[in-house]
């Protein structure tokens, strides 16, 4: 007593369990119309949700759904709908529907080599041919789909091709596969989540152990896939379930057991409007009513028998009229089984010949096909024979094309070969120009000072000066000395940058304390024409740049506003992030400005330096290694200016600011 209330409560844990999931999804999907889906993905969801709960509805939105897919030329969409659809009608046992369905899916993902979706249809056309008998065929689709899956590491597909290959070989009676198969599938399933394939699987092992009469193995397995079932998308795979619990409690003697869980089942079949599996739960309940209650299970039969004959389940139709045939014999009812037997030989009978009038049919329509072909293939040598001539001028005016075109191309290569050489020229001017200012350099800034070195090391070596004249003319000599090294040295890093190009050390730095350090270097220079130097950068800049390339920027732009601002003058030096990713370094002076013609100018060789306020002297190569270094780095280099007013050099590095770098 206390087993059977353990075992009720159990199937009412089922049926509110079921309540809940289908009162919850169906609010979800309630509100959701076809015209409010976009994409196959949307509808195909919305389709698994309707297609065991209700049919008609999963029709519905798969049909709206391969119209909009065709579209929006979704192909792959359009296939998986096409899957869908054949899932649909094949568990309403419309085998050749469903069939065409899965076939021109399959035409598609071949097309497409979509593996996946490939394996998957293969499966449901196996599947198909299975419920027909076709064994071999089946299995060859079953074969296919899992070495596709084993090659695409898809461990589902894998699982799904195990289980449908377990389920031939338990058709075929060979249990030993059978179980081969399912124990591989069963070490692959604990590796994944649990799907519709699992369920599958606990139903094999069912079936298999039911029918070497372990049933309490079977029951366990039963119940392990029944705990694991409580899904909507489920609810196929949990009639079945629940089918075959019952069918093992009648096999093993728990009669009562038995009818209890195969009307659950017959309730939930209902349910989700699935004719298939509420047909075979009839039939399983009839099979248990047969020898103690035989009006029953009469009922039962006549209520599948109506199934069958609505959905042309022909099959199906002809075993229930064979086995209510049977029953109203023991009744003793013999006038009755007689026109049920007939009733069975008619329906043979017609199916029979329906299908061999097709196919004569199928052999008229080759036999006219073939003789259409052949007329269509007399034409065509006819067609032939008279376009010869017209091929002979086609093949003239080709070969006269494509001499025009040879001519064209010929052509179109000069005056390509041409520009490339004006090209070269150009670039070879411009390297003449850049030799012409690298010796005008040489001559004017470095044999200049030079030149008036030795001038002045003569006077003083001929002991002709007074002491205060010769501190002055060597004071002018360590001026000349120093602006001609300073020269040299920039024409010996622009000339190495021309050879090997700007090297580079990226790294991460404060720019704070090295422009103090700069600074710190050109403060006499500063001192000297009393110009006031500021600056006003913040403590938590972060640059990422070569760290000599920062100073030589900093120093050269500072000594240029030096050089050009008056005696009494200020200048300024600041930095700030303006841009995300990057840090601004302004150098701004109130000096003599540039001009606009000038600034073209300012950052190319052919640039003419000029003197500064206190007549210092200098080349333009600075400013060209400035730009060099600054794109190097990944930054920018800019100048504002006018006459009379000052001049402001801005330079951008990738930097960061408060620790947040979106370089």
């Amino acid at each position: 007593m206390i087993i059977r209330l353990k075992a009720y409560s159990v199937y009412l844990f089922f049926v509110f369990t079921l309540i809940g999931l289908v009162y919850n999804v169906s609010i979800t999907h309630a509100q959701k119309r076809p015209e409010d889906l976009k994409t196959a993905g949307e509808f195909i969801k919305v389709i698994k949700h309707y297609r065991y709960l209700d049919p008609d509805s999963a029709t519905l939105f798969v049909k709206a759904g391969l119209k909009k897919a065709l579209r929006n030329k979704d192909e792959s969409g359009y296939a998986g709908l096409l899957h869908q659809y054949g899932m649909i009608l094949d568990n309403a046992a419309m085998y050749r529907d469903s069939r065409q369905c899965y076939l021109e899916a399959e035409a598609i993902y071949r097309r497409n080599k979509n593996q996946k979706g490939l394996a998957s249809t293969l499966i449901r056309l196996g599947v198909v041919e299975k419920r027909k008998a076709n064994y071999d065929r089946s299995l060859a689709y079953f074969m296919e789909a899992l070495a596709l899956s084993t090659k695409n590491g898809d461990k589902l597909g894998i699982l799904e091709a195990r289980v449908a290959i377990s389920e031939n070989y338990f058709s075929l009676n060979d249990f030993k596969s059978c179980l081969e198969n399912l124990v591989i599938a069963e070490k692959i399933d604990r590796q994944l989540p649990t799907s519709s394939f699992s369920l599958n699987m606990y139903i094999s092992y069912g079936y298999l152990y039911m029918s070497l009469k372990q049933y309490d193995k079977a029951i366990d397995y039963i119940n392990t896939g029944l705990s694991k079932s409580n899904k909507i998308e489920y609810n196929g795979s949990k009639v079945s379930l629940l089918k075959q619990l019952g069918t093992a409690y009648f096999e093993k003697g728990e009669v009562d057991r038995a009818v209890k869980t195969l009307k659950l089942a017959l309730s939930l079949s209902r349910k989700i409007k699935n004719v298939m599996r509420q047909m075979t739960v009839l039939q399983e309940l009839a099979d248990v009513y047969e020898k103690d209650q035989p009006d029953t299970a009469i009922k039962y039969l006549n209520e599948a028998l109506k199934i069958a004959g609505s959905h042309k389940v022909y099959l199906q139709e002809t075993y229930i009229l064979n086995k209510l045939g049977t029953l109203f014999k023991k009744k003793g009812d013999f006038q009755k089984a007689l026109a049920l037997v007939e009733r069975s030989y008619q329906i043979s009978e017609d199916v029979y010949y329906r299908d061999m009038n097709k196919q004569i049919l199928s052999l008229e329509r080759a036999y006219e096909l073939e003789k259409s072909k052949a007329q269509l293939n007399q034409l065509k040598v006819e067609a032939n024979e008279e376009a010869s001539f017209k091929n002979f001028i086609i093949a003239i005016a080709v070969a006269i094309t494509v001499l025009f075109i040879i001519t064209l191309v010929y052509y179109s290569r000069s005056r390509h070969l041409n520009k490339l050489l004006r090209q070269a020229n150009y670039k070879l001017e411009g390297s003449n120009l850049q030799k012409d200012r690298f010796f005008s350099i040489l001559a004017h800034d470095i044999r200049s000072p030079l030149a008036s070195s030795v001038t002045v090391l003569k006077f003083i070596a001929n002991k002709r000066l007074k002491e205060d004249v010769q501190e002055v003319m060597v004071n002018k000599l360590i001026l000349h000395c120093e602006s001609s090294l300073g020269v040299l040295d920039k024409l010996l890093r622009w000339g190495q940058m021309q050879i090997k190009g700007v090297q580079l050390s990226i790294t991460e730095f404060n720019p704070k304390n090295n422009i103090i350090a700069n600074m710190a270097l050109l403060s006499a220079a500063a001192d000297n024409k009393n110009i006031n130097v500021t600056f006003e950068v913040p403590d938590n800049l972060l640059v990422r740049a070569d760290s000599d390339h920062f100073d030589f920027l900093v120093r050269n732009l500072l000594a240029n506003a030096i050089k050009f601002t008056p005696e009494n003058g200020h200048i300024s030096l600041g930095a700030q992030m303006m841009r995300e990713g990057f840090l601004d370094f302004k150098v701004s002076d109130n000096g003599v400005g540039i001009s606009k013609d000038r600034i073209d100018t300012l950052f190319k060789l052919a640039a003419v330096s000029t003197k500064g306020t206190s007549e210092e002297v200098g080349t333009s190569l600075g400013l060209l290694i400035c730009k060099e270094f600054v794109d190097a780095n990944n930054g920018t280099l800019a100048v504002e200016s006018e006459l009379g007013k000052g001049t402001t050099f801005t330079f951008s590095l990738p930097g960061s600011l408060n620790g947040f770098n979106a370089s």
